[in-house]
């Protein structure tokens, strides 16, 4: 199952230069939940329930919701939101007989499913791991103990929250561990945010100067070539603090990079002997002459968009290199036509041809200042992401 969650809805954890911050916010969407309360009326017609609350929610259309403590027992549970209201939302009831719910009802924006490790023994420092028996069961830890940006790495094995084997990134390979941005400044300004999960892995997108520039990070199980590949984990992030560059951001996977750029790193190669590997990630299409380019501009040398002969949006997957192809991040598409200013972050595009049913959520990213005009990536928020 997909997850989407956004710093816009009500009570959303809130990204700033704050330490903890980070924290707080992976912590929720992947393990916690958030914006809990009473659900004031639910009621079934045709095999779709209607519950409305007391007052504001917190739910997207795609949303997914946790309710509890409803009688019939078969309304409870992770619901995927199909409408809204001011007050109200709907989701699929099939096999409930109509009428009204009763019970004290619960909801909240529920959480992706992963796993918090060694909880509340280190301040502001988080170890998640996904639970599903198909991941790898590599663990991620995000020290946000620091304002303007967190550390993070992720390891085969974790022992206590400071002890792991098969740290990725190495040490040798950057101190410290990558840099994930919060904020441009040391302060509780609210920055936007994203973030976009499986039961495996997720993508952050965080706007660190607040100008609509987003910086996408990915942490977890790829969609990898090789069968049952043990060692499938993928940690991105900046090679240092980045949060008002005007330049190519590291760690951002919006960009397709020819370039012989560091900001991805594997737990182990495919031939599952040694320690991190670092990976290049490049554009499936990028065919232009510009070492590195924001997916959704001229560097895929496709012309613009819409393409001419079918009106149409072009996209491709971005590719993990390293001793050959070792797969794709999955449901992240890149458009190989210039963009430009088409898509704004949020806006939800119905997929045709054979992305048909898909419904892509486009995410703005480029350099956090600057400038340099952003490009678009498209995140499927749709069913699963193929593995």
């Amino acid at each position: 199952m997909i997850y989407t969650f956004d710093s816009a809805m009500t009570g959303a954890p809130v990204l700033s230069g704050s330490a903890g911050a980070l924290r707080a916010l992976v912590k929720a969407c992947l393990v916690d939940g958030f914006g809990a309360g009473a659900v004031a009326t639910l009621t079934v017609a045709a095999g779709i329930a209607t519950a409305t609350f007391p007052g504001a929610h917190p739910y997207r259309v795609g949303s997914v919701s946790q309710f509890a403590g409803a009688t019939p027992a078969g309304l409870n549970g992770q619901k995927r939101i199909l409408s809204i209201t001011t007050n109200a939302v709907t989701y699929a009831a099939p096999g409930i007989a109509d009428g009204a719910a009763t019970g004290t009802i619960t909801h909240k924006v529920a959480a992706a499913g992963w796993q918090e490790l060694f909880a509340g023994a280190l301040a502001n420092v988080l170890c998640v791991k996904p639970t599903v028996p198909e991941a790898t069961g590599c663990v991620l830890r995000v020290d946000d103990t620091g304002t303007i940006n967190a550390r993070v790495r992720a390891y085969e094995s974790m022992t206590d929250v400071s002890t792991g084997a098969g740290p990725t990134p190495l040490e040798s390979q950057l101190a410290g561990g990558l840099y994930w941005p919060k904020s441009s400044v040391a302060n509780a300004t609210a920055r936007p945010w994203y973030l976009v999960a499986d039961e495996r892995a997720f993508y952050l997108a965080a706007d660190p100067a607040g100008a609509g520039r987003f910086t996408l990070l990915f942490a977890g199980d790829i969609a990898s070539f090789k069968s049952g590949d043990a060692y499938g984990y993928l940690v991105t992030g900046n090679q240092a603090d980045q949060t008002f560059a005007t330049t190519v951001s590291d760690g951002c996977c919006g960009w397709s990079h020819r370039s012989a750029r560091s900001g991805a790193y594997m737990v182990r190669s495919h031939t599952a002997i040694g320690q991190s590997i670092a990976m290049q990630r490049l554009g499936a299409h990028h065919n232009g002459s510009t070492a590195d380019v924001y997916a959704g501009t001229a560097g895929y040398s496709l012309g613009t968009y819409p393409n001419g002969p079918n009106n149409g949006l072009l996209t491709s997957v971005l590719e993990l290199h390293a001793m050959g192809i070792r797969g794709t991040l999955p449901g992240l598409l890149h458009p190989v036509q210039d963009c430009g200013g088409a898509f704004t972050s949020g806006v939800i595009v119905d997929g045709t041809d054979d992305l048909a049913g898909r419904r892509l959520m486009a995410i703005r990213v480029a350099p956090p200042s600057g400038s340099v005009t952003p490009g678009a990536v498209l995140l499927d928020i749709t069913g699963n992401w193929s593995r």
